[in-house]
């Protein structure tokens, strides 16, 4: 009957990102004219695997944050049709379920660099005039003045000259920086044009007044900044990461701010989210809650690209 057809014809579709239609309505609306049954992540926070797995059984589709997709999580699906990441990084999707391309993996094309450059500058700039400490201060009304540096002059260590690396110098131009870059397969006609200097990391790391990481995730990758890249760094180096938390060792990272081998850093990313851990105690430090791409006008994009790949792979 009429039902039944209709029953067939929808689609479940999981939205596994924490905060999604915040700003706006029209992809929630996108996805239930077109059909979609929609599941939604409750958590306020990037859903673990076993929550992971009992909210997408029976899913034919997944918007996806970055949160883990194994294989097994996969084969345990066989509904599962398509992952349309909200994003471009695909290091949280397991390698062997992009190279079988059984489900369709789509990312958008709205790109979130201009955000994530602006937050790394936002994190430098704080550290680097004690706003973080000034106002913290003033609220537990404390009256002290913090003197701070100049991002002016500045020598800048850039790990991994992707988009959100270029964008970082193409907004900083006025700051007259001094950059070192570091990346495997790198753009040498940027780097002619905007007289970078590219170097090796441990060069990159010993000179380098602020250093930000701007890299994917990998198994080269993983812990690429332990203790042994701590203590090459100057004692007054700042550390910034807005990229993925492993990039860091985290006990390694706790211990050289401990024993103040940096002086500080600023981070976006952790290895747990919700981050409830030792950084939370120190004043040398600027964090925020994994917010990178929260920005409204790129957000919003993201999401209708995110909803609208979704339909077309289905409307194939």
């Amino acid at each position: 009957n009429k039902t039944d057809l209709l029953a067939k014809m929808r689609k479940k579709i999981l939205i596994a990102t924490s905060t999604f239609g915040v700003f706006s309505q029209e992809p929630i609306n996108l996805l239930c004219e077109n059909n979609f049954d929609i599941i939604r992540n409750k958590t306020n926070r990037k859903l673990e695997q076993k929550e992971l797995a009992e909210l997408i059984s029976g899913c034919d589709a997944v918007i996806a944050g970055t949160e883990k997709y194994s294989s097994e999580l996969i084969e345990n699906n066989d509904n599962l049709k398509v992952i349309s990441r909200l994003g471009v990084g695909l290091d949280n999707i397991e390698s062997k379920i992009i190279e079988d391309g059984t489900v369709k993996i789509l990312t958008t094309q709205t790109t979130p660099e201009t955000a994530v450059a602006e937050l790394a500058i936002s994190l430098i700039l704080s550290l680097l005039r004690s706003i973080n400490v000034n106002d913290k201060n003033i609220k537990d009304s404390i009256w002290k003045k913090q003197y701070g540096s100049l991002l002016s002059n500045k020598t800048v260590g850039i790990i991994g000259l992707g988009r959100i690396g270029k964008e970082f110098i193409n907004l900083t131009r006025g700051f007259n920086l001094n950059f070192y870059v570091f990346d495997k397969y790198p753009d040498k006609n940027f780097i002619k044009q905007n007289d970078l200097k590219l170097v090796e990391l441990d060069k990159l790391l010993k000179y380098s007044d602020i250093i930000t990481l701007h890299l994917e995730l990998n198994d080269e990758t993983k812990n690429l900044i332990n203790l042994e890249k701590f203590k090459i760094m100057k004692k007054t180096a700042l550390i910034i990461n807005t990229s993925r938390a492993e990039l860091i060792n985290e006990d390694d990272l706790l211990l050289a701010l401990g024993k103040k081998l940096i002086k500080g850093g600023g981070f976006d990313v952790f290895h747990n989210e919700p981050y409830s851990g030792e950084l939370m105690k120190l004043n040398n430090v600027a964090l925020t809650p994994h917010v990178g791409s929260y920005v409204i006008e790129i957000r919003e994009k993201m999401e209708l690209e995110a909803v609208q790949n979704i339909i077309d792979a289905f409307d194939v």
